[in-house]
This record gives C-alpha cells, structure tokens and sequence, in this order.
C-alpha cells in the first residue's frame, strides 16, 4: 500500500491520489507488454476485474493499482483473452492485434494444442 502523494515506477511517472493498494505483476516491455500501457492507459484483469496499470511498465514487470479488491499474491492476472480481447490492447496502444502477438519475446511460455 502507498499513501496519497507517493509516486510509483521509473521517473516517479505515477503519483496517487489516495491511499492505494498495489499489485506487482511479473511482466514487463521485455516480455513484449509494451510501455505505452504505462501510467494507466492499459488495463489487465485481476479476479474478473480490469484495474489500470499504473507507473511506467518496466523491463521485467509492471505494476496495477488493486485497491478495493479481494486480491492476493499468486491470484491470476489476464493479460489478454476471452474476458479482455486483445483489440482492446491495441485499441489502448494504437496498434493492430498481430502487432502484439509478434512482439511477444521468447520468455513468453508457449502452450501448443493439436487438434
């Protein structure tokens, strides 16, 4: 938790208005979570919930504003999918959907199935 007025993330880009509960999620521009997400322009989902990311994305991980949430540590956090589509990424990143998928990096574990 932060207290109001504190500022988060590389050059103190994001600073609370409130008391805030912070979540650290182990992804960052490294993995292809592109920094334009940064300062609460993207979204990622906790618990059904869509929370902004907040403070700029770092290399190895970013971070999202929790407060008010039933969250803990080792919850799941939905980058993209059924429940928060990969068009509504790159609608916040002004891109196109293949933009995102081919800028994932290979520390992204792939899962392949054969139909």
């Amino acid at each position: 938790m932060v207290p109001a007025n504190d500022s988060v993330g590389y050059n103190r880009a994001w600073t609370s208005d409130k008391e805030t509960v912070i979540g650290i999620v182990p992804i960052g521009y490294a993995d292809g979570l592109s920094r334009r997400l940064s300062n609460g322009r993207g979204k990622l989902m906790v618990n059904g919930t869509r929370v902004p990311i907040i403070g700029n994305v770092c290399m190895d991980m970013c971070m999202i504003d929790i407060t008010g949430l039933q969250a803990r540590e080792g919850d799941e956090v939905l980058i993209f999918g059924k429940e928060l589509p990969l068009s509504e990424l790159a609608a916040d990143m002004e891109t196109i959907p293949y933009e995102i998928l081919t800028g994932l990096s290979r520390r992204v574990k792939r899962i392949y199935y054969e139909e």
